[in-house]
């Protein structure tokens, strides 16, 4: 129903959604304790950003040099050691799926909302949809903040702000993460958010982005699809279906067309032809996995190609990819990066992120950390 983002790393899902430690700027030094939080509803997922601090004890060294000293202090110890508190905010992240909307808002009504608490910042298709639901509920005011705006201002908050968030990934590399150096200038780039659809954002700058195209060929297909076909209902489960199949077994590649290698076009004979190409003719059942692992490269080889072509047209050699269909899984990611390589012939390269579902929800609580911070400096 409700899953948290974990504390540690790992290769594939949620384990690359863990809460992320907020730089020192003044926004988030004003909230102090506050509980502020923000919503992105999309046509899947609830995703949660919520702020705390947490205190922990940090020791500190001091070292001293007694080189060239009187022989009475040679036996004083070389260094000294403190301990000290210390507060950081934090930023933690939750997602419900939209069946459990209402699960979602207690939660958010039970450790979230404050008698101070009168405005809740949301994003996302579900804060038209959900409107009335939400104010009912938490008797709090929606403020409805754009998607797009939300979208691309936390996507610049993580480049800019988070340490190794974004990373390439190299199938059979040591390691298979390559993590970025965060650094200021991000600019320009291609942003591929693949929720339920795929939108792309060609992002200029802080503020300048333009919607450049999209697909409704998204994460809902594969989950709607994929349900179809396996009668499994659960997104992950669908993922981990994936993972133990095998797409040769549906797809037709170019070695069933040619017998090979077509050597003209430059084709590897284990290229995927036609996706579930197999399945008209064959008299047989194809397993759960074989079809799941078949969808999952059908929609995720048709995004690889539709973000290289956009890249390309817009002379940009970056793409992130956002939006909670990767999920850190390898099969997709590996998948995309193949697809965009193939077709940029290696000249776009594509890297995918942390928090890559939680973009919206990070941005449209920005939006409100800002909102305070001016309520609090026109405050007589």
């Amino acid at each position: 129903m409700a899953e948290c983002g974990a504390s540690g790393s790992g290769s594939s899902g949620d384990s690359l959604d863990k809460s992320i430690t907020l730089p020192p700027d003044e926004i988030f030094r004003n909230l102090e304790n506050a509980k502020r939080f923000a919503i992105d509803i999309g046509g899947s997922l609830t995703k949660l950003a919520y702020y705390s601090t947490v205190q922990h004890k940090v020791a500190k060294v001091r070292s001293f040099d007694h080189s060239g000293k009187d022989t009475e202090r040679e036996h004083e110890p070389p260094y000294e050691i403190s301990v000290q508190e210390e507060i950081t905010a934090r930023l933690h992240f939750i997602k419900f799926e939209n069946t459990y909307i209402e699960a979602c808002l207690d939660f958010i009504k039970d450790h979230l909302v404050n008698t101070e608490t009168k405005v809740i910042q949301a994003t996302g298709g579900g804060a038209y949809k959900f409107k009335d639901l939400i104010e009912e509920k938490l008797r709090l005011k929606v403020d409805k903040e754009d998607v797009m705006t939300c979208l691309i201002k936390g996507c610049n908050f993580v480049l800019k702000n988070i340490p190794h968030e974004a990373f390439v990934y190299q199938k059979d590399s040591d390691p298979e993460f390559r993590f970025q150096t965060n650094h200021p200038h991000i600019f320009p780039y291609l942003l591929v958010n693949i929720g339920s659809g795929v939108s792309i954002v060609k992002v200029e700058t802080e503020d300048r982005f333009e919607w450049v195209g999209g697909s409704s060929i998204g994460g809902g297909t594969f989950w709607g699809l994929g349900a179809l076909l396996t009668k499994t209902k659960k997104f992950d489960e669908l993922l981990h279906l994936a993972s133990r199949g095998q797409h040769s077994n549906v797809d037709m590649l170019v070695r069933d067309v040619y017998g090979g290698a077509h050597q003209t076009l430059g084709l590897s004979g284990n290229l995927i032809a036609s996706s579930f190409g197999k399945s008209a003719t064959a008299d047989q059942e194809f397993s759960k996995e074989d079809m799941a692992k078949s969808l999952l490269h059908m929609i995720s080889n048709d995004i690889g190609q539709l973000a290289c072509l956009h890249a390309r047209l817009h002379s940009l050699d970056r793409v992130y990819f956002g939006g909670f269909f990767i999920r850190g899984h390898p099969v997709t990611m590996r998948t995309i990066t193949y697809s965009i390589n193939f077709f940029s012939k290696g000249e776009v390269q594509a890297l995918f992120l942390r928090h890559e579902g939680y973009l919206g929800a990070i941005g449209a609580f920005l939006k409100g950390a800002e909102q305070d911070s001016e309520s609090r400096c026109w405050r007589p």
